[in-house]
């Protein structure tokens, strides 16, 4: 072989590591600009999460305002509030408040609502109104209170207070504290 053909394979060789090189720093860009897109993606998730759990906090504020003021059923009221505590994600929904308001909706879970009720004859309507004011006369002071500390929590007068205070703590029982 001569010295051209030596010139040839290492011109060759250079263009290619070249093209190499290029396709690798092409490749690069595009991982970087989808890692942006990706962490722009994630800013706007998060802020929009963050906006929703504000209106839910917001709509549970109100909510609990107007079982104080009388403008809806403590029924209802419980069965709104318990719905939307449980979609929000922080440890606001985990306090003892919430607990009241989850405990009625179990209580009247059998009561009909919205198209089924529409589907009652007036006698069936009238029976299940009264067992409804039955089941709401138990819960009345607590759904109230409840609905004040809410309010309270919101205004920031009070901090949350977890329903199991030591859950957190104990984990698992000994088993020479079980009977059996």
């Amino acid at each position: 072989m001569n010295s051209i053909t030596y010139i040839e394979y290492i011109i060759m060789s250079v263009s290619i590591i070249c093209m190499l090189g290029s396709y690798a720093f092409v490749l690069h860009l595009r991982v970087r600009r989808q890692n942006l897109q990706r962490k722009n993606h994630a800013d706007i998730l998060s802020k929009h999460l963050i906006k929703r759990q504000t209106e839910f906090k917001e709509s549970i504020r109100v909510i609990a305002s107007a079982i104080l003021q009388n403008q809806v059923s403590l029924t209802e009221g419980a069965i709104r509030i318990n719905k939307l505590s449980s979609l929000l994600e922080d440890t606001l929904s985990d306090d003892i408040a919430y607990e009241v308001f989850s405990e009625l909706t179990e209580a009247t879970a059998h009561i009909p609502i919205l198209e089924n009720w529409a589907k009652l004859t007036r006698e069936e309507q009238a029976f299940f109104e009264v067992e409804r004011k039955k089941i709401e006369e138990g819960f009345h002071h607590l759904i109230k209170s409840s609905a004040q500390r809410i309010l309270d929590i919101h205004s920031g007068k009070i901090q949350p207070e977890k329903k199991y205070p030591f859950k957190d703590v104990v984990e698992e029982i000994p088993s020479k504290f079980i009977d059996g």
